[in-house]
């Protein structure tokens, strides 16, 4: 905020309705029904109808306190019972908060909210962010928005949800990245994703998630093929879960990559690996590379590679590179039984995919 340029003297204060203190109408204009002066606390009480005003913010509510310092500048001014605060920043938007208590530090360009805080931050006219939280601080010199205690965003269709969030504001006051850590959890249309950090860059759509980071995908239908007769029972869902230590998404190539004890489940698949790469497809999983010795485990067999690709639709995979495959039993142990006379052991089969040839080309 901006300090005062006139100091405030109590004798200009008044008690009648719609008094007014104008020091200089060009720095703070304070409205309210009743204004008062505690000499001893150096403290303005304003209360019904308070309306403060100054630069391009303007603050409404039913009571406020302001602060004065030794020398009878203002410095903090508290608004209470839920007051409303609201910024206009030219050729971005309006800024808007809403919460139990606000404080604006008036020589600092800082204000806060505490208590059921949601705020409007326009980053484009189309696309504002919407803040829930407990306490959220806006520190306009810094360029930098804070929010902490149950934090929850709305932003073009996604929810974040986290026990901290940083926003990061370019020059021109338009939000550049939002940094939620404490537990973060980010929904979209088909996919959620879990870290102990995830940063959204808001202009490309590139997320980083960082720390013990969980993506579920909820996959499309495959093709449809024809239906039989009777009644049918309803598809099972389709997911991909992929648990990492790092996971990055490039919007612009529809490509994430995960590294750092990489575990890929879906459906009867489980994959390991120091790393993969994950290739969306009409924003769904189309293709998954496996790469760095990974090994994957599917009923009756486990099988490793220098490379594995696989494919979502149709589900299948392909290993190439030194592979080896170890088969297990899918059954439990028999107990032997004694052979007919005159009818030899056959030796045991089954329909099954056929084993990927090993191939030593590169993807």
């Amino acid at each position: 905020m901006v300090a005062f340029a006139a100091l405030l003297s109590p004798w200009i204060l008044a008690s009648s309705a719609t008094s007014a203190i104008t020091p200089d109408t060009s720095s703070i204009r304070m409205t309210a029904d009743k204004q008062s002066y505690n000499l001893e606390s150096k403290k303005y009480i304003l209360s019904g109808r308070v309306t403060v005003a100054f630069q391009d913010m303007k603050i409404t509510g039913s009571r406020a306190e302001v602060d004065m310092d030794e020398a009878g500048k203002p410095q903090v001014a508290n608004f209470f019972n839920r007051p409303a605060f609201k910024r206009i920043k030219p050729s971005v938007g309006e800024d808007s908060v809403v919460g139990d208590i606000i404080k604006v530090y008036l020589a600092e360009d800082r204000y806060g909210a505490l208590g059921n805080v949601v705020s409007h931050i326009a980053t484009v006219a189309a696309d504002p962010f919407l803040i829930r939280s407990d306490v959220q601080e806006f520190d306009n010199k810094n360029k930098v928005v804070s929010a902490s205690g149950n934090v929850k965003v709305d932003y073009k269709g996604s929810q974040a949800f986290s026990s901290l969030a940083n926003v990061r504001m370019k020059p021109d006051g338009k939000a550049e990245r939002v940094i939620f850590s404490g537990g973060a959890k980010i929904k979209q249309e088909n996919s959620v994703i879990n870290g102990d950090r995830i940063t959204v860059m808001v202009d490309s759509g590139n997320m980083i998630a960082e720390h013990n980071v969980t993506t579920n995908v909820d996959l499309k239908e495959e093709a449809a093929s024809p239906k039989p007769a009777g009644p049918v029972a309803a598809p099972k869902p389709r997911k991909v879960i992929i648990t990492s230590d790092y996971q990055q998404y490039d919007k612009s190539s529809d490509i994430m990559i995960a590294s750092g004890h990489v575990k890929i489940i879906y459906d009867d698949y489980v994959a390991v690996g120091p790393k993969a790469t994950f290739k969306l497809k009409g924003n769904d999983l189309d293709r998954i590379f496996l790469t760095g010795r990974p090994t994957i485990t599917e009923p009756g067999r486990v099988i490793t590679a220098d490379k594995i690709t696989i494919t979502t639709n149709p589900k299948n995979f392909d290993a190439v590179g030194n592979v080896k495959v170890n088969f297990k039993s899918t059954k439990p142990v028999q107990p032997a039984t004694a052979t007919p006379a005159g009818k030899g052991a056959g030796a045991a089969g089954g329909a099954g995919k056929s084993l990927p040839s090993d191939d030593s080309s590169d993807y």
